[in-house]
């Protein structure tokens, strides 16, 4: 198939142009995509739909990438989207895909903080088709995975591999769809051990209140935010929410609307 034929579609993340996470997505999109790929420079995790209001943005392209051209930037996810499609494209990509994601994107509160779904978002408020991805991993080699950017071995390859090939389907999928309504994100999650055997199911997003994300540092002046295992562990679960679905060790898909936040709906009679 030409590229002229073939569904653009343009990736990003939020854990840097160097993730071995977003590599392995891109490789698996340009099987039967052609892929042109603009992330932030750095990790830009936990910073949402954040834009980049008071520095100069400069893409710079990045050699020996897969997929046909690939550009950092310092900046945010939403900012790599934003600048991609309004002057590093030469067309207007089939779809978005932001990730994937190192660690699970579930429940309104870190749905709504998340970097990769605020690249998405950026897709969406666009007007484009919009995918965010992201492969929950487990909380004792967390650290390891994100210390070593990404880079994986073992059986933990093969689960990042089945949710890469997973999402390029998804996504190639979607590129034939008309553009949905509204502002809609469809989500996907990966459970820890996904080997590509299921489709992501649909779900919903769960609901989650979280207490403060700071915790005090040793030197007892200063406060960091820590991720707490104990946010998810002690939620109530939603039958039929993306948490529930993670708990039994399945994917999922939540198609978020953002136009619900409009407030609209209180008007309707």
């Amino acid at each position: 198939m030409s590229d002229a034929k073939k569904p653009l579609i343009l990736a990003t993340n939020d854990d840097g142009i160097s993730s071995n996470f977003l590599i392995q997505l891109v490789e698996a999109l340009s099987e039967n995509c052609e892929v042109i790929t603009c992330a932030p420079d750095g990790e830009r995790s936990w910073i949402g739909h954040a834009i980049t209001r008071h520095q100069t943005l400069e893409p710079k392209e990045v050699k020996k990438y897969p997929g046909k051209i690939a550009y950092s930037v310092n900046g945010t996810p939403a900012d790599c989207v934003n600048l991609a499609v309004g002057n590093l494209l030469d067309r207007e990509p089939d779809v978005v895909v932001s990730g994937i994601n190192l660690g699970y994107n579930i429940t309104m509160p870190m749905i709504l903080s998340s970097g990769t779904v605020g690249g998405a978002m950026e897709a969406s408020l666009l007007g484009l088709r919009a995918m965010a991805v992201s492969l929950a991993l487990p909380n004792e080699k967390f650290d390891q995975i994100r210390d070593s950017g990404g880079k994986v071995k073992g059986e933990m390859a093969k689960t990042l591999d089945a949710a890469a090939k997973s999402a390029a389907k998804y996504a190639q999928t979607i590129a034939t769809l008309p553009v949905p309504e509204g502002l809609t994100v469809n989500n996907l999650n990966y459970p820890p051990g996904y080997d590509g055997k299921e489709d992501p199911i649909l779900t919903f997003a769960n609901s989650l209140k979280l207490n403060s994300l700071f915790k005090l540092t040793k030197d007892g002046k200063s406060y960091q935010l820590t991720y707490q295992t104990e946010w998810l562990d002690n939620a109530k679960v939603e039958v039929g929410s993306d948490l529930w679905a993670l708990q039994e060790n399945m994917a999922s898909i939540s198609r978020l609307d953002f136009s619900e936040a409009s407030g609209k709906r209180y008007l309707e009679p």
